[in-house]
């Protein structure tokens, strides 16, 4: 009967002869302590405090400095209109699939899908804010987010306005102011 040697390593029965005669760096098993089911209980339990926490605060309207300025049933599809009062008032665009907001000028701000510009008596903006007709400044970007059909926007924000690039094209829809 051949003689079966033990194995100058780790518990005997865990690896046959032959193999631990080869396989020195095979880093073997052993039971595990009472630390590692605790260990993976408690982080659990951190991702779970975690997520309540997320969802509870996720359907929170946006805080200070943003502040409500209208309802997005105001601002019509594929146009814009002018929201707010005072110095809340900004003129909200839904033109190129996605939600503008610019500091409101002193007068009326209309979408012109003719010239694909936003218009008023006697100046024009391209879609970006950037005056592109008449005399004054190009439109100030500010921030802006949705929630439950409420339009917020940051109107105390400092973001400059871009550059204008005038093309020389007159407002070309009526009743622009």
């Amino acid at each position: 009967m051949e003689k079966v040697s033990t194995p100058e390593f780790g518990p005997r029965g865990y690896l046959p002869p032959k193999a631990a005669k080869r396989a020195r760096k095979i880093i073997l098993r052993e039971q595990m302590g009472f630390g590692w089911p605790v260990a993976a209980l408690v982080a659990a339990l951190v991702v779970v405090v975690s997520g309540v926490l997320f969802i509870r605060g996720v359907d929170q309207p946006p805080a200070a400095p943003f502040v409500a300025i209208g309802a997005l049933t105001e601002v019509p599809p594929g146009g814009a209109a002018v929201l707010g009062s005072g110095t809340d008032r900004a003129v909200v665009t839904r033109v190129g699939g996605a939600l503008r907001a610019f500091g409101a000028p002193a007068t009326n701000v209309l979408w012109c899908p003719e010239s694909q510009r936003l218009e008023s008596a006697g100046a024009a903006w391209r879609l970006d804010g950037r005056r592109t007709f008449g005399a004054g400044e190009s439109l100030r970007p500010l921030p802006s987010v949705v929630y439950s059909g409420q339009v917020y926007a940051d109107v105390t924000t400092d973001a400059p306005p871009p550059a204008p690039a005038p093309d020389g094209r007159a407002p070309a829809c009526a009743g622009g102011g």
